[in-house]
């Protein structure tokens, strides 16, 4: 029987594509109180490193999952344009040494009537879906990390699955979102993060070149990070093959 890593289970789902379309989240001194109880946090807290477990990298609760939820569900508490989606399309994370350029993904988009209108309907049902399977979990205090498991593994599947969405959600987002803390989420996937406005090419004063760290165009662009072993390999094309793909 093939066992996968952590790490390699998060590459084949393609984790990063989770930074995709995600709810933007408020600025952690703008929430008063917490959404959760100290029980209910403490639960889902424990939950998030149920999906994504802590091994020699940080696990979900580490990656910032409960943070990113909490401002999601927080996001029309207080005045302004509701913290939903991130501008753009700079961060400047990724620049020429001295170039300074604004992170515009802080600025948030102001939503018109509809859009607000459904997102608060949306955020409330999460908020409210989420404060009651961790009821109905109840506290985990003195259990073991197996126990635990068993615990989340019990509950509704529809609680299961909003709480898994949102926790990759939390762990893989931008950074403006609430979540990825430190971008150790990225650094799993062994993705840099955004790259505009340069992208991967830089200006050497004639032309654009490739960065020689992260090369495009050659039939072979690097070193693979994180290969995946022969065994992960087979399985792959096994399943591959059962669904009636075609393997090369």
């Amino acid at each position: 029987m093939v066992i996968l890593t952590r790490r390699e289970l998060i590459r084949l789902i393609g984790g990063a594509a989770a930074v995709a379309a995600l709810p933007a989240c408020k600025d952690p001194e703008t929430i008063a109180s917490g959404p959760f109880t100290p029980a209910q946090r403490a639960t889902l807290s424990a939950f998030a490193d149920v999906i994504v477990p802590p091994d020699d990298d940080p696990g979900g609760a580490a990656l910032g999952a409960v943070a990113y939820i909490e401002r999601l569900v927080t996001a029309f508490d207080t005045a302004g344009t509701p913290p939903i989606f991130a501008g753009g399309p700079f961060s400047g994370r990724s620049v020429r040494p001295g170039v300074q350029i604004a992170n515009d993904w802080l600025q948030f988009i102001e939503l018109d009537r509809v859009t607000e209108a459904a997102w608060r309907q949306r955020v409330g049902a999460i908020r409210d879906a989420l404060t009651a399977g961790l009821d109905t979990a109840g506290a985990v205090d003195g259990k073991t990390t197996d126990e635990i498991a068993s615990l989340f593994n019990g509950q509704d599947d529809a609680f299961k699955d909003l709480a898994i969405d949102l926790v990759i959600e939390g762990c893989f987002c931008a950074p403006e979102y609430g979540g990825n803390l430190d971008r150790a989420g990225w650094k799993l996937c062994n993705f840099e993060g955004d790259s505009l406005p340069l992208g991967y090419s830089r200006w050497n004063g004639r032309a654009y070149i490739e960065r020689p760290e992260a090369p495009l165009s050659t039939q072979d662009p690097g070193e693979d990070p994180a290969p995946i072993d022969a065994d992960v390999d087979q399985l792959m094309k096994t399943v591959i093959a059962v669904l009636g793909g075609r393997t090369q």
